[in-house]
């Protein structure tokens, strides 16, 4: 028991890590990255673009970021089935989102459109499943507070998505915040949220009490 909570809090400790290095990079990397880069105007996922200086960064980060995230996540919602599987969703698709890379910020170059295109499909996915994640994990969390926040990072999430498409200038911005709220929310709410009892958890209480 002691040793697992040991892993459990070298885990979660592994995953602020890899949180706090999100945000550095996503502030410092532009600095050395293509020099049309703008921190106001290009996302995350532009960092780690096609034809871009020190993609690779950005998208090794993203990718442990997701990796680390599902392994946290296993072990806290393992008797919380479908809030468990959008995790796994969300992980994946923006595993799959830092594997296909978007196209670079100067489309004169030369790139590969298909992987363009796959890269817009995943982090479409990415934000849409994080929505969902965050809506279940509303109906599955034990106190009211838990659940309003978790349903006030979502509908943030949503909108912040839809400023993206319409002040588009202003996107890296808008995508930042979103990085580091929802980030920052799972972080929370693997260490405090507390969940209500699954249907076959609850049937076993039950049954044993009726011994």
């Amino acid at each position: 028991m002691i040793r697992d909570r040991k892993k459990q809090h070298k885990d979660f400790m592994l995953l602020c890590g890899v949180y706090i290095i999100l945000i550095v990079i996503g502030f410092m990397l532009p600095f050395f990255s293509d020099h049309e880069y703008s921190i106001s105007k290009h996302t995350l996922y532009e960092l780690g673009a096609q034809k871009t200086s020190y993609n690779w960064i950005m998208n090794v980060v993203l990718i442990l970021l997701a990796l680390i995230t599902f392994a946290n996540g296993f072990r806290i919602l393992q008797k919380q089935r479908i809030q468990l599987l959008i995790l796994l969703v969300f992980c994946v698709s923006l595993v799959l989102s830092a594997i296909y890379l978007s196209a670079p910020i100067d489309r004169k170059l030369v790139f590969d459109s298909f992987q363009n295109e796959m890269h817009s499909v995943f982090s479409i996915i990415t934000g849409i499943s994080f929505c969902v994640y965050s809506l279940v994990i509303s109906f599955a969390a034990r106190w009211k507070s838990q659940k309003l926040i978790a349903l006030f990072v979502g509908i943030f999430t949503l909108i912040g998505s839809f400023l993206m498409f319409i002040h588009s200038d202003y996107r890296g911005i808008y995508q930042r915040g979103i990085f580091i709220i929802a980030f920052g929310w799972i972080l929370y709410s693997f260490k405090y949220y507390e969940y209500v009892y699954a249907k076959k958890e609850y049937f076993k209480l039950i049954k044993e009490n009726q011994k």
